[in-house]
């Protein structure tokens, strides 16, 4: 039998009231509707769930029954209805977050800690990976909205990124540096882009993309092909291996400004103004947001965030 939610949300209101006028009003049905309804269950049980004396209604031992089976669900789906309700009015429950590792561990956990001093009541769920992992998750469903370094050139954002909403946030500037005895041992003074792609160079991708990026934007060069040592998906791993002396390589600027004031490291600088990468955030366009994340996305206004170290 498959139970009608209706006829049982009727008959849990009249065992309560022990009236069909006083559940009708607590319905917002007629008194007509409710009788019929609570008629309707009968038949389809077929056992009576109430007998009249007077004008009092008493309960069957079969409507007994029928009660300690549905007030559990009824009182879960009341509880459970009232916290969503909460839950859209104030700030609360779980944010799922997924973020490029160096941004999510320097800079969104501080942006967290920052914004449960405010609203205790919310968690977070972090996620840090790739953009392309993370645009992936976020297209599922299984985040609420994440921050790349997505590039955008000068027709706009390539058609994979029409399903969310973009917002940039915060930018940084990158840096083409070196060890200082690699820069004594191969630069020997010369910084020309012909000479830089005679050396060894360190990129997080195969294709070069921050290298091509850099480039292009100082010297105006879209395929330089610069030649790889070493291709590794990680910030840290990059700045370490460019310490180490096998090469070059584009890093935030602010992250190896500590190495570059030592003289450890050497920046190699080209023309124009400093190459700068972007941290956007996106949102699936179809997504209605609840409280919790408007005030989250409130914290970033019309200008972006410089990062610094």
């Amino acid at each position: 039998m498959n139970a009608d939610l209706n006829r049982l949300k009727t008959f849990y209101a009249v065992y309560r009231r022990k009236s069909v006028s006083a559940a009708a009003v607590e319905l917002y049905v007629t008194q007509s509707a409710a009788s019929q309804s609570l008629s309707r269950l009968e038949k389809e049980l077929h056992t009576p769930l109430f007998l009249r004396a007077g004008r009092k209604l008493l309960p069957t031992p079969a409507a007994d029954s029928l009660y300690e089976l549905v007030h559990p669900f009824f009182l879960s789906l009341e509880h459970g209805l009232a916290g969503l309700e909460k839950r859209a009015a104030a700030p609360s429950g779980v944010l799922r977050i997924g973020a490029p590792v160096e941004f999510g561990s320097r800079h969104l956990v501080r942006l967290c800690a920052d914004f449960r001093r405010k609203y205790p009541e919310v968690s977070f769920a972090l996620s840090f990976g790739q953009t392309a992992e993370l645009l992936s998750a976020l297209s599922a469903g299984k985040l609420d909205f994440a921050f790349a370094d997505i590039f955008k050139s000068g027709r706009g954002y390539s058609r994979e990124f029409s399903i969310f909403t973009i917002k940039l946030v915060a930018q940084e500037e990158l840096a083409l540096a070196c060890s200082a005895a690699y820069a004594k041992a191969c630069l020997r003074g010369k910084a020309g882009p012909r000479e830089l792609l005679g050396l060894s160079f360190i990129d997080y991708n195969p294709h070069a993309p921050a290298l091509n990026g850099w480039f292009e934007h100082h010297y105006g060069m879209p395929h330089p092909r610069p030649q790889l040592a070493l291709s590794v998906e990680s910030v840290q791993a990059l700045i370490s291996a460019i310490e180490s002396g096998m090469g070059l390589g584009v890093v935030p600027r602010h992250l190896i400004a500590p190495g570059i004031a030592s003289g450890r490291l050497v920046e190699v600088r080209g023309r124009g103004a400093p190459l700068l990468n972007s941290i956007s955030l996106l949102r699936l366009k179809d997504g209605a947001p609840g409280a919790a994340e408007k005030a989250f996305l409130s914290q970033f206004g019309h200008a972006p965030l410089k990062l610094a170290g």
